[in-house]
């Protein structure tokens, strides 16, 4: 089974959820609360884990779910960028993402929320 663990409070996280949801057309890919992998994973991972045939984070996560997804393998050659890059990128974003929230509510879509495991 495929998983992706996300934060459930953060508005980027949600709607990348979605996103990933539109784009799952196999119905392969479930969801999770990042909060389930507390005590598993370091503390500094605390926005996007995906749990496939490995446990990827960060960049690695986005990429792999969004291959799997979209069943569009092309989608790996992103790895191409060094990691250090992609990273820092990602590693920007996370670390900014709840300054969205303090203007926007934060609610799971109604299609996610069905793809939910506990």
């Amino acid at each position: 089974m495929n998983i992706l663990y996300f934060d459930d409070d953060c508005i980027i996280c949600n709607r990348f959820a979605k996103i990933i949801t539109a784009l799952d057309r196999k119905d392969a890919i479930r969801f999770s609360s990042i909060k389930e992998l507390e005590g598993i994973v370091p503390e500094d991972i605390d926005s996007v884990v995906y749990y496939s045939d490995d446990m990827y984070i960060h960049s690695d996560a986005v990429i792999e779910v969004a291959a799997d997804a979209t069943g569009f393998r092309p989608v790996r050659l992103l790895k191409a960028i060094p990691v250090c890059w992609r990273n820092a990128l990602y590693r920007l974003i996370a670390r900014n993402r709840y300054r969205l929230n303090d203007r926007m509510s934060c609610t799971i879509d109604p299609d996610v929320r069905k793809k939910i495991i506990s």
